[in-house]
């Protein structure tokens, strides 16, 4: 006791600092932000469960039923025990077998296996799913961050035009209207500087959400966006998702297992059959035997396998529907999606070649003007306001683009995003081992 106490003493400041100390923010590496969420994420991780329960459905739905085995005994009269003394006193078993009417249980495992294979339809789609999120929760922190990151610069600069402002007002070359709405506007930017970081920490709980960890994770800033470019064949890219997308191949499976489901519903109308045999013991007496032939009769068949013959060609109707459905809504999507890249080329090219230079060197212009007075602080003013917007809305565009091809991936099965080999690697498709 002598000696613990000094160690405790000793110990407890160093756990409550680290107690009290906030996370240091993970890596914004979006190769590492797959790798986490192919590993950890509950979407994933719930569709391979499926895809893996639904692979032991074809052998239950194949095997036949189970035989029943019965013992009984028959006593001649209630007043004696007369097995062994009276012929018609019988120990005897019986062996009872069940089979369906043929082509049930095939039927059957055709329904299976295709639950099976649809399962693991799901369990490919949601691993495209979730890493096109990922991308697009990595795009958004991007835009966010490169935000932030010019506001900060801009403040730097209008502060600056501030001190400038007011330096002249007090040597009576300015106005006091000048000075204030150099104050305004650095107040402006430090608000929206606020409502950027707010806006991140939304983005950072989204991102982890998908990854799969905990939600109150520090990110760190993500400073790079990967290239990415549309497919040589852009023109067939609607045509090639409909054949490619794992959700239309899912529909397609869903299709084809109510087709078999119909079948075995039609089959259900046809009797199954019941077989069995006993063997009577009767003690020192000849023993006997004894078979039997049964057929399970479908009387009830308009209110049973009739309505579920009419059911099963309502859901296969519902199937088809959804399949064509299915198709439309993927080239719709695959449409809208190469024209948010186009336009996000063409914007990020006309900003970038065009309008950001002029703004740029209009702003270093105006500010010539100013200190020379031939211009007012205003004018300098509206510059840097039109700079500001310019270099927000190409970090806006970039971002956009990045999240539309992020949503054409799943589409189309394709990588357009490239990430750099070494680490795209440990996100590249992972097979149902087990």
């Amino acid at each position: 006791m002598k000696t613990f106490l000094p160690v405790l003493l000793a110990v407890l400041p160093a756990l409550s600092t680290a107690a009290g100390a906030p996370d240091k923010p993970v890596s914004a590496d979006l190769a590492d932000l797959l790798r986490q969420a192919e590993s950890s994420s509950p979407a994933i991780r719930a569709a391979e469960a499926r895809a893996l329960a639904a692979r032991r459905g074809p052998s239950q739905a194949q095997a036949p039923p189970d035989p029943e085995v019965s013992l009984s005994y028959l006593n001649d009269g209630i007043s004696r025990f007369t097995l062994g003394q009276s012929e018609f006193s019988t120990l005897s078993i019986t062996w009872t077998q069940e089979f369906r009417y043929p082509g049930k249980l095939a039927g059957a495992g055709e329904v299976a296996t295709l639950d099976a294979e649809r399962a693991g339809k799901e369990f490919e789609r949601a691993r495209l799913l979730v890493a096109a999120a990922v991308k697009t929760a990595y795009a958004e922190l991007y835009r966010l961050d490169r935000t932030r990151s010019i506001l900060e610069e801009s403040r730097s600069v209008l502060e600056t035009f501030s001190q400038s402002a007011r330096k002249r007002y007090e040597v009576g070359e300015g106005i006091q209207e000048s000075v204030l709405k150099a104050q305004t506007a650095v107040l402006r930017l430090e608000a929206e500087i606020a409502r950027v970081e707010q806006d991140r920490r939304t983005a950072e709980v989204g991102l982890n959400a998908v990854v799969g960890r905990a939600a109150d994770l520090p990110v760190g800033e993500a400073t790079f966006l990967p290239e990415g470019t549309l497919p040589a064949d852009e023109m067939d890219l609607a045509e090639i998702a409909v054949t490619a997308s794992p959700e239309v191949a899912t529909l397609d499976t869903a299709e084809r297992r109510q087709e078999a489901k119909l079948r075995l519903a039609r089959l259900d109308l046809r009797p199954d059959f019941i077989w069995s045999a006993s063997y009577q013991n009767r003690d020192g007496l000849d023993p006997m035997v004894m078979g039997s032939f049964g057929v399970r009769l479908p009387l009830h068949r308009d209110r049973k396998q009739a309505q579920a013959v009419a059911q099963e060609e309502s859901e296969l109707l519902a199937a088809r529907q959804d399949l064509a459905g299915g198709k439309v809504r993927t080239r719709a999507s695959v449409l809208e999606l190469v024209s948010r890249v186009r336009r996000a080329d063409r914007l990020l090219f006309l900003l970038g070649q065009g309008v950001l230079p002029q703004a740029e060197s209009t702003l270093e212009s105006a500010r010539a003007s100013y200190s020379s007075g031939r211009i007012g602080f205003l004018d300098v003013l509206d510059d840097l306001r039109a700079l500001l917007n310019d270099r927000i809305e190409i970090a806006t565009q970039e971002a956009e683009r990045m999240q539309a091809l992020s949503a054409l991936e799943p589409l189309l099965v394709r990588e357009l995003i490239h990430i750099p080999a070494a680490d795209a690697e440990a996100g590249g498709p992972r097979a149902l081992d087990r």
